[in-house]
């Protein structure tokens, strides 16, 4: 593969140029980062060796034992005794995926986050401002690695499947940049399972018909690929022709989305109280599933009538953005509020510790199925409007105001878009 690789970047900055950047063993990089006598011992997030679970990340050190991701903790115990297994802790890592974020934007405002370790950055209207595009991964890698301890793996392209497929090359701490006159015939030698959307059937169907590497793929008949896999084949055959058009969209990770209102008069109505929080639920909800977030932490703030206010929170056992759910755990933090004798004047709820969504591939499971049902209730809402669906239990605030298809106008309505 280095005969496709480069070291001069001039063709570079007149085309489009795409970088993916995704770290090393984020996980156990962070883990030993923090704490430095956990650096170069074999360090494996998921739990404790005991527990039942499996490996979320291995240190480069445990993989070398055989670990890998996904694989049973026990197992991991068995291969490698000596490994130092860990709970893991979210705000150490969502705090270094913050200092990722601002490195990133000091080369260009176009960043698009897929996870709390994995971005893609388009600098094809910033190349004029740096001597190569190799200059600016070495830049962030290196600012990176001081800052934090964590290394990096970058890939640059003219295409986000490129850029990503080339990150993969030369872990960890790898650069590759290839040239954009080589980058079909450096797909084609891949095996067809490095593109997205082919998965383990996919990959199966193509065996029968003898196709094992992307450039055989790109050779078959564009409508054969749809009669065998509908539309997700014409993705799969432009991908396999170098044909992605997909942009880099600037996706920051926000620290907290939050919704709140004022009740136009004092209230110690529970059903109006309790309404409102589910709606505002909803609104967080809705807004998490169209950016393609979770949350890990709910919040529930009270002020009262002589404007004393009271806030707390809780984390949930996982990352969701399920509007039933959220609600859920919404409505346990309020219930365990020791309400004062005294009328309530503001409500809010806020979520945090967001990250983006992760799809699990795993037919017919319980979160496939509310994945499925989330997006139809969000498809329903696109077109006739956020109040066609609503959970029942807010229909009491019809008692309160007035409401149009985006929602209830409440007494402070640009505090719930």
């Amino acid at each position: 593969m280095n005969d496709v690789m480069r070291n001069d970047h001039s063709l570079m900055t007149t085309m489009r140029t795409i970088m993916h950047i995704d770290a090393d063993a984020f996980f156990a990089s962070v883990e030993q980062g923090f704490n430095p006598l956990l650096r170069g011992k074999p360090v494996i997030v998921g739990g404790k060796a005991e527990q039942r679970g499996v490996v979320h990340t291995a240190s480069y050190e445990a993989r070398a034992k055989g670990i890998r991701t996904g694989m049973p903790l026990f197992k991991a115990n068995a291969l490698c005794p000596q490994a130092i297994f860990l709970k893991g802790n979210y705000e150490h890592y969502r705090a270094v995926s913050d200092v990722f974020q601002e490195v990133y934007l000091q080369y260009t405002p176009k960043v698009e986050f897929t996870s709390l370790d994995d971005a893609y950055l388009d600098l094809s209207g910033a190349m004029h401002l740096y001597p190569s595009v190799e200059y600016v991964a070495k830049a962030i890698t290196d600012e990176v690695y001081r800052r934090v301890g964590v290394g990096l793996s970058v890939g640059v392209g003219t295409s986000k499947l490129i850029a990503r497929i080339a990150s993969d090359l030369k872990k960890p701490r790898g650069i590759v940049c290839i040239q954009p006159e080589k980058e079909k015939e450096f797909l084609a030698q891949l095996p067809v399972d490095c593109l997205p959307g082919i998965g383990r059937i996919a990959k199966d169907k193509l065996t029968d018909l003898h196709i094992f590497k992307i450039g055989e793929l790109a050779r078959l008949n564009k409508r054969i690929m749809e009669q065998l896999f509908g539309k997700n084949g014409i993705k799969m055959w432009e991908l396999a022709n170098c044909q992605d058009r997909r942009e880099v969209t600037r996706k920051i990770i926000p620290r907290q989305l939050s919704r709140e209102t004022s009740f136009e008069e004092d209230t110690s109505d529970m059903k109006i109280i309790k309404g409102t929080l589910q709606y505002l639920t909803e609104r967080i909800a809705k807004k998490l599933r169209e950016e393609g977030l979770v949350c890990r932490t709910l919040s529930v703030k009270l002020a009262y009538s002589d404007f004393k206010r009271h806030a707390r929170s809780k984390s949930m056992s996982h990352p969701s953005n399920d509007g039933k759910e959220i609600y859920t755990h919404v409505d346990q933090i309020f219930e365990e509020i020791h309400l004062r004798r005294i009328r309530i004047r503001h409500v809010g709820v806020s979520a945090s510790n967001i990250e983006p969504q992760h799809y699990q591939q795993f037919l017919f499971n319980e979160q496939t199925r509310q994945e499925l049902l989330n997006g139809a209730i969000d498809e329903i809402r696109e077109r006739f409007g956020f109040m066609a669906l609503m959970p029942a239990d807010t229909l009491e605030l019809q008692r309160k105001y007035r409401m149009d298809s985006h929602g209830y106008i409440l007494h402070n309505p640009a505090l719930t878009r």
